[in-house]
């Protein structure tokens, strides 16, 4: 079985009874198979433990650990209790981490902006190096994903940025919206805390550390690149809702090598060699700092998969209104047909008509290849194909300008 359909079958196993969560589940796992973290920003009851619970029993044998932080949240209730014996026999301090975060697989942290400084600090190398200090060794951690809940954004001000920069996907988790979904919901009796899971589909840990090898060896397209410059650039002036302001948003270089390996994983699991634009759109999830910057920047991506194609489709344009006021300019008269038709106005040499259907082929695959990525919600999917019908009016509107510089009037 490919990698990709082994995936999809996970993801489709994985998202039983639970609904309108695809995005959460779907992004949790590549998230995992990234080795990064997730947050989920939602009020209470919308399913935001239930995501974790369920990555549990993606990987074979997993350990998992929750807790709901509060400001009087210890470290020992998160890593473990120091170990009396230890401290008392030989002097050292050691905590007695079975059991509790620094032996978990799949770690679930609520309210995670309540916890205290200690619990941070710690945090901080847990996520980003996979590394508990414990008294003095470092334990290396079997974690996979950390995922963490929120139904507020950090407070400014208080130290939090390091932490909050620490959780590369960044996902607002809502209460169900379609009527139909809801009433399924509140019929379902099913228990969703205990889902089987084919035992050929869970990854083991020894497929899961041969993942992680192939997926640092895959490359990454040029257009992929030239994609991140276009997103690079606008996320310097970001438009606001509601005002004439822009904000421009800082993202990291150790962030933005994330969300290449990020993509490098979506592409693996898709079984492909190298980035591609199909890998793209997920990171609007990966930029954001500000809620009111979500919408702006999702745009900005959709943008960025497209915007070689309508740069193409502007050049042909103004090469097209070029040509016509050269023939213009040319015959003396705003349309001449007889003349302008024996003349061609050129249009032979520019070959405009075969330009275009070049770009409208390269459209019109691109589209077919977005929407197959497997970590898209149905929303997204919807997104990219509300805008490559932007652009084939475009393209329609353009064949006209060719006809009218063929043939004049009788266009």
């Amino acid at each position: 079985m490919q990698i990709n359909e082994r995936i999809t079958l996970l993801l489709q196993q994985m998202n039983s009874n639970v609904y309108e969560k695809e995005t959460e589940i779907g992004l949790s796992l590549l998230a995992a198979l990234a080795g990064e973290s997730i947050l989920l920003l939602g009020p209470p009851g919308v399913a935001k433990s239930m995501v974790a619970r369920r990555l549990k029993y993606a990987f074979v044998n997993a350990k998992a650990f929750e807790y709901l932080m509060s400001r009087f949240s210890t470290p020992d209730e998160i890593f473990g209790p120091v170990s009396i014996s230890k401290l008392k026999d030989a002097d050292i301090y050691e905590r007695i981490t079975d059991g509790y975060l620094p032996t978990a697989d799949v770690v679930f942290l609520d309210e995670i902006w309540k916890s205290g400084p200690a619990i941070q600090n710690s945090l901080l190398t847990v996520i980003n190096e996979k590394i508990y200090r414990n008294g003095k060794n470092e334990e290396h951690l079997p974690l996979k994903l950390l995922v963490a809940a929120s139904n507020e954004l950090p407070t400014k001000g208080e130290g939090l940025e390091a932490l909050w920069d620490r959780f590369l996907i960044r996902i607002v988790s809502t209460c169900i919206e379609q009527e139909n979904t809801f009433y399924q919901m509140l019929l379902d009796e099913s228990t969703p805390y205990n889902q089987e899971i084919n035992p050929d589909l869970q990854i083991s840990e020894a497929e899961y550390q041969e993942w992680q090898r192939n997926i640092l060896q895959l490359d990454c397209d040029k257009q992929v690149l030239a994609s991140i410059s276009f997103i690079r650039k606008g996320l310097n002036a970001i438009s606001l809702p509601d005002t004439n302001l822009k904000r421009q948003v800082y993202v990291s270089d150790r962030r933005w090598k994330k969300i290449l390996h990020l993509m490098k994983a979506s592409a693996f699991a898709h079984n492909q060699n190298s980035v591609t634009l199909n890998d793209l759109f997920i990171i609007h999830h990966c930029l954001w700092n500000e809620a009111d910057e979500r919408e702006e920047i999702r745009k900005l991506v959709l943008q960025s998969l497209f915007f070689d194609i309508e740069k193409e489709l502007t050049r042909i344009s103004e090469g097209i209104s070029a040509s016509m006021k050269a023939s213009h300019a040319h015959l003396g008269m705003r349309y001449a047909q007889p003349v302008q038709r024996e003349l061609n106005l050129q249009a032979a040499d520019q070959n405009f008509e075969a330009l275009l259907e070049n770009v409208f082929a390269t459209l019109t695959t691109r589209t077919l290849q977005l929407k197959q990525n497997m970590f898209l919600s149905v929303s997204e999917k919807k997104e990219i194909e509300a805008y490559a019908a932007t652009l084939r009016k475009q393209v329609a509107f353009i064949r006209v300008d060719i006809r009218k510089l063929m043939y004049g009037d009788e266009a």
